[in-house]
């Protein structure tokens, strides 16, 4: 139940010239830009394929992206190869990043929460603090998937091909296996829950929230600012 066969089915996050991710892009663009005023050096943490790392880099920044996927970094360099890109690409654990501290502007991360169980967001938050400057910022951007579940449950159409057919929280719905169907297969994904209450509070002991706004119904952009 990995992650492998849904980010196969879902272009949205992993081919950068997809119209699926291009929507992704356009929606974040421009809070991106009103609240990145300044260039500098940027950190796109969980990067994924580089889409966001690619549109950093477009807007004049320095941008170093990590991940921990071989497959998703191989994919990015690729992308990065196509499109005469600098970005720096590095294979790395977000809970213990390979930077120094005060090393970075900014911090972007973009819908990766499903990934972090509490422990190891706590210590992501923690290293995040860390590679950020005084004066950094700290953008998170995520999906209240507590909030969507119960919409999720009445069978939620995603993507063009698929479906969600079943929906099965454990006891205490800190994760949940979501199943996807489509007229020729159908897998299954293990998410971690997160709610938008639980992700401030975490936050809350290494940062100060200085904005945050509801993208949609259940997607939340927020700026944070490091306590130091």
């Amino acid at each position: 139940m990995g992650f492998e066969k849904y980010y196969e089915a879902f272009p949205a996050y992993t081919d950068v010239y997809s119209e699926e991710y291009r929507k992704r892009i356009e929606a974040l663009e421009p809070l991106l830009m009103k609240h990145m005023p300044a260039g500098g050096r940027v950190l796109d943490l969980a990067c994924g394929t580089g889409g966001f790392s690619f549109l950093l880099e477009d807007l004049g920044f320095n941008v170093v992206a990590l991940d921990n996927s071989d497959v998703m970094l191989s994919k990015a360099r690729e992308f990065a190869k196509d499109r005469g890109s600098k970005v720096e690409f590095v294979k790395g654990d977000a809970r213990k990043l390979p930077f120094e501290e005060n090393s970075f502007d900014y911090v972007v991360f973009i819908d990766s929460l499903v990934h972090f169980e509490p422990m190891d967001l706590n210590s992501t938050f923690k290293e995040v603090a860390r590679v950020l400057k005084p004066s950094g910022r700290f953008i998170l951007q995520f999906t209240d998937l507590r909030a969507l579940l119960p919409v999720l449950m009445n069978g939620q159409i995603v993507g063009t091909e698929y479906w969600i057919s079943r929906v099965l929280p454990d006891t205490d719905e800190k994760t949940v296996v979501l199943e996807f169907q489509s007229e020729k297969e159908h897998f299954r994904v293990r998410f971690n829950v997160w709610g938008k209450t639980a992700v401030e509070l975490l936050a809350k002991l290494y940062f100060r929230q200085l904005h945050s706004e509801r993208m949609n119904e259940h997607s939340y952009f927020q700026v944070y600012a490091p306590k130091k």
